[in-house]
């Protein structure tokens, strides 16, 4: 062998060394990063929907494959559809990898068509993943005027919004404009659970929200012989395998223009519910985070955590999210010019204050250190979630926190319905 094919060779020895150890310091530092570390998850939704409830698994779950085992807390942080959240991320967390969220779909598309709202540059995003793609559907209660697909281009059909940039809104918008459909959006639902209420009580027609989402949270809604709600439409890059029967939204464009626009506004759908940490985290870090993400989907006891809560799991990496929002960035002008005309709702929207209701009896258990709380309530136990931070809880008149809520006490619950998160609990000692 030559003195210089020597050298080359004595050389690759010496540089597999090297990146084998800086691979291990890297990975080194990483876990000593996060090593006591509590890492949080924001929520861009109310407590209750699917990204509460795929956020809350993720957060139990991830932290076992994190160097460092830090642990991990979910911080729901409702608002513009999602983009309060996300604007939270790029400007205010921390860029050093200890906080990440899950955002709505829409939002960095909202970004990308340059409407208001929107703070940030998802193309500067550190894109994690998302554990499942997802198909929208819009559901209409029975008794509603609108009982077939073609009575949504005659009739007029109030649908709950949470948003400018929820499904709940950006949906039927779409649907109109495309379409020719008559939604009416009614405007101001702090999220999934309480428009699903909201329909249940007759206040609102329908709904528009994942397939996956609706049918686990209101499951009692599509029981067999018993449903409560007609599936009208879906949206996505193809049917669910579980609704064939049911129109696909981008099939009945009017034109191949149109079917352009719509198959650009449901790209969103591949990535389905995606988790992102801010720009500026360190590359080593992301891509723990990344590597632990793909690890810990692919993990049996994460997935039959997801199942038992009736959620699907696909999921899509971080690399590819990432690649897809590049992809959209770069789409025909024209094309993007259309949608975001598509996505203006026209008319005026309605607006409601949610009605919450109010139980009073008095305490009769708790749990998990008061994050559930009962009282009996004409006969009855009734249940109320209790959040530390969302749940105002007085004892005589005194902000407390709520650990001080004791059995035998006579408390007031205000919240949506009995067994949801309450705004507030008003006790006496």
């Amino acid at each position: 062998m030559s003195s210089f094919k020597q050298f080359l060779s004595a050389a690759a020895i010496v540089g597999a060394g090297l990146g084998v150890t800086t691979s291990a310091v890297q990975a080194d530092a990483v876990a000593d990063f996060y090593k006591g570390k509590t890492l949080r998850v924001i929520v861009a939704s109310s407590a209750g929907g699917g990204y509460d409830a795929y956020s809350r698994v993720l957060a139990e779950h991830i932290v076992r494959f994190l160097p460092g085992k830090p642990n991990a807390v979910a911080q729901n942080m409702p608002g513009a559809g999602g983009l309060r959240a996300a604007n939270f991320l790029y400007v205010r967390a921390p860029k050093d990898g200890t906080v990440f969220g899950h955002v709505q779909r829409t939002a960095p598309f909202h970004a990308i068509m340059g409407r208001p709202g929107a703070a940030f540059d998802p193309n500067k995003f550190n894109w994690l993943g998302s554990l499942n793609n997802e198909v929208t559907i819009c559901v209409v209660r029975k008794g509603a005027k609108a009982k077939t697909f073609e009575d949504l281009k005659t009739t007029v059909t109030h649908m709950g919004g949470s948003g400018i940039a929820s499904d709940s809104e950006t949906v039927p918008t779409f649907l109109n404009n495309m379409l020719g459909f008559k939604f009416k959006v009614i405007s101001g639902y702090p999220g999934s659970t309480e428009t699903a209420l909201a329909v249940e009580r007759k206040e609102l027609d329908g709904m528009c929200g994942s397939y996956s989402s609706l049918t686990s949270a209101q499951k009692r809604w599509f029981q067999p012989g018993k449903e409560f709600v007609n599936i009208l439409v879906q949206a996505s890059t193809r049917k669910h395998a579980k609704i064939p029967q049911v129109p696909l939204a981008k099939d009945l464009a009017a034109n191949a223009k149109d079917k352009a626009v719509m198959e650009l506004n449901d790209a969103r759908l591949e990535m389905g519910r995606p988790f992102v940490a801010p720009p500026g985290v360190p590359k080593a870090r992301v891509k723990a985070l990344r590597v632990a993400f793909n690890t810990m989907a692919a993990d049996p006891a994460f997935s039959k955590a997801i199942l038992k809560l009736g959620r699907e799991l696909n999921p899509v990496t971080g690399e590819d999210v990432q690649a897809l929002i590049g992809r959209v960035t770069k789409s025909d002008k024209t094309v993007i010019a259309n949608l975001k005309e598509a996505l203006v709702y026209k008319g005026k929207k309605g607006k409601v204050v949610f009605k919450m209701v109010s139980h009073t009896g008095k305490v009769t258990k708790t749990k998990r250190k008061n994050r559930r709380v009962w009282i009996s309530y004409k006969g009855k136990e009734v249940k109320a979630k209790v959040s530390g931070s969302r749940t105002k809880v007085t004892v005589n008149g005194k902000k407390v926190k709520r650990k001080a809520i004791k059995v035998g006490m006579t408390c007031t619950f205000i919240y949506p319905s009995a067994g949801s998160e309450a705004k507030k609990i008003d006790c006496k000692s």
